[in-house]
């Protein structure tokens, strides 16, 4: 998403086919830029925005609605369940990594998220 380029971000996205959803992780690319959008302690490049949980795998921690994390761990989730939103992609309840689009009229697979 060309958004993220200017704030330091890059998103970094997998097929879950037998979900049918995105595991999405947001990574740092500029280690001087991503404090204005996420929150914590710094990151250096090739890092991973902290969302609480590791994409891809499934635990307590991972549930979207999970407010037992910390403030920037909870601030980064919003952070990125808006951005998300605006490119027409809902989080799936039971993880925060996980996404799908909004009315999907086409699989997965078929999304080309370098466009959006």
């Amino acid at each position: 998403m060309r958004e993220l380029q200017a704030q330091g971000l890059a998103l970094k996205a997998s097929c879950q086919a037998s979900q049918g959803a995105l595991v999405v992780q947001v990574e740092v690319v500029d280690g001087m830029c991503p404090g204005q959008a996420v929150r914590g302690p710094p990151l250096a490049e090739g890092e991973s925005v902290d969302l609480g949980a590791s994409a891809g795998v499934s635990s307590a921690k991972a549930s979207s609605c999970n407010a037992d994390l910390s403030p920037n761990v909870q601030h980064s989730r919003q952070w990125l369940r808006a951005l998300m939103a605006r490119h027409q992609f809902d989080n799936l309840p039971d993880a925060c990594w996980q996404w799908v689009p909004q009315a999907a009229p086409q699989p997965v697979a078929n999304i080309n998220l370098a466009a959006r």
